[in-house]
């Protein structure tokens, strides 16, 4: 098993750069202005996740062009006029993933190689790092004697204190498996290695819930109850579906977000919502849409970020969905020129943050950012 992350892939084919969004606390579900605030400077970046926590906004994705081998790590914090990219420690790498529990307490993972040579990566190992307040650091982590390749792909900080990382590695044999790990979310204490045998065949995100649980998401849901995992029964019409972006707002009102193939439309967007005893369809649109998250506003209403490859949907590929006047989720809002987007959050203002990476006129790429307020 080899996880991976759809939105990645898509984002490196088309060469993007960075993009952020944000918009303030609404007030009626008619209309959102998105401001652009884009770090400058970020020609070949392109942003995967933000999250917000205790005043604390922080981005991350990758960095690729010529002289970045295979690619460098970005991550970026917003000090309330604009974005600043303390120092990594390496540029070798990727972030993918991102959780922030207190202003020192943020961390990432992906993946980095040890780089031999321009033509030689060295083997793929898995990247977990910490923002202490005052620097980032890499972190080890105990992996199983003998691996090869490793990588992370999801992580999530709880309201207990314990950073959860998700991920895979190669064994001598070749074969890709899960590992699951916890640690304390201040940096302090060791780690433990957990069931990670999720029953999906990659993981996109975790989520940290209620009394210790967890929600793993990829090509299905799964929950861990502190013991062993159990895959959740989603809707059958559904089956086949990926998803990218799961919020759990209380125990009995979850949501997850994704995408299903679809012979007509390519990739069809797919909500499912979890009620306390089942997982049922949310209604789409039926047009060309991937989503990759999902925030609540400060009013509790859904915004749904993705991308369509569909020009006639959206030519410059932003795909979000919220609520029109009749509650159906509907792509009723386009931030201009954000291109596609893969993460959103919110803040204790109820602002909705949200990153990406766009396509732009000059050289193919052309850096840009949003904010916005709802009238």
């Amino acid at each position: 098993m080899l996880l991976t992350l759809p939105r990645a892939t898509t984002a490196l084919a088309l060469g993007l750069t960075a993009v952020v969004a944000l918009a303030a606390a609404p007030a009626s579900a008619e209309s959102r202005d998105w401001r652009n605030i884009s770090p400058s400077g970020t020609e070949g970046s392109i942003l995967f996740d933000v999250e917000t926590a205790g005043g604390a906004t922080w981005a991350v994705g990758l960095h690729n062009d010529e002289t970045t081998q295979p690619f460098a790590r970005v991550a970026m914090r917003w000090t309330g006029t604009g974005w600043q990219a303390p120092p990594q420690p390496a540029e070798n790498g990727r972030l993918d993933d991102l959780a922030v529990g207190a202003p020192d307490q943020v961390w990432a993972v992906g993946s980095a190689h040890d780089v031999v040579s321009d033509t030689d990566w060295g083997p793929q190992r898995a990247l977990l790092q910490h923002w202490n307040g005052t620097a980032w650091r890499e972190v080890s982590l105990p992996l199983p004697e003998g691996a090869v390749h490793s990588s992370l792909s999801a992580v999530d900080v709880d309201a207990r204190g314990s950073v959860w990382a998700h991920g895979a590695y190669q064994d001598p044999a070749g074969e890709w498996k899960p590992v699951l790990f916890r640690g304390k979310a201040d940096g302090s204490g060791g780690w433990t290695r957990l069931p990670a045998d999720t029953g999906l065949n990659w993981v996109s995100q975790l989520e940290a819930g209620p009394g210790g649980t967890v929600l793993a998401i990829g090509d299905g849901v799964s929950r861990f109850d502190g013991t062993a995992w159990t895959r959740q029964t989603l809707p059958p019409a559904l089956d086949g579906a990926m998803y990218d972006g799961i919020e759990i707002r209380t125990s009995k009102d979850i949501w997850a977000v994704g995408h299903i193939r679809d012979e007509n439309l390519w990739r069809r967007p797919v909500i499912v919502r979890y009620d306390g005893r089942t997982w049922r369809t949310v209604r789409t649109p039926a047009e060309t849409g991937q989503l990759f998250d999902i925030a609540f506003d400060g009013a509790g209403r859904p915004v749904i970020v993705g991308e369509t490859q569909n020009p006639a949907v959206n030519p410059s590929g932003s795909y979000v969905l919220t609520y029109d006047p009749r509650g159906i989720l509907t792509r009723t809002e386009e931030p201009p020129g954000a291109g596609y987007l893969y993460g959103a959050a919110t803040d204790a203002a109820g602002r909705v943050w949200t990153v990406g990476g766009a396509e732009g006129a000059v050289d193919g790429i052309s850096p840009s950012a949003y904010t916005g307020i709802r009238r």
